[in-house]
């Protein structure tokens, strides 16, 4: 369900590449490209660890965010698939024009 959306912009950005290089020229296209996948920023702070039930709600008092998020286990698990995902999954957008 995850690797899915891989899929799904795989599929949908075929046809909107060439349309936008059309549109746009290659610099305008690659712009609204890096808009488009800049957006994950937002699905990506969703992937934080949750409270305990014992800890008081609100921001933790002894570490930053950041720094509680790097040494969460499975956030970091989640994040090298990710990564050995787009190292493996090569689409090349930018050459279907």
């Amino acid at each position: 369900l995850v690797v899915s959306g891989a899929s799904i912009s795989g599929l949908a950005l075929g046809p909107l590449v060439p349309l936008l290089l059309d549109t746009y020229g290659w610099r305008g296209a690659l712009l609204l490209l890096a808009a488009i996948s800049f957006n994950l920023v937002a699905a990506g702070a969703l992937l934080r660890p949750l409270p305990v039930p014992s800890e008081p709600p609100g921001p933790p008092r002894d570490q930053p965010g950041l720094v509680r998020l790097l040494r969460h286990g499975p956030f970091l698990r989640y994040s090298l698939v990710f990564v050995l995902v787009d190292a493996g999954y090569y689409v090349p957008f930018v050459h279907g024009a």
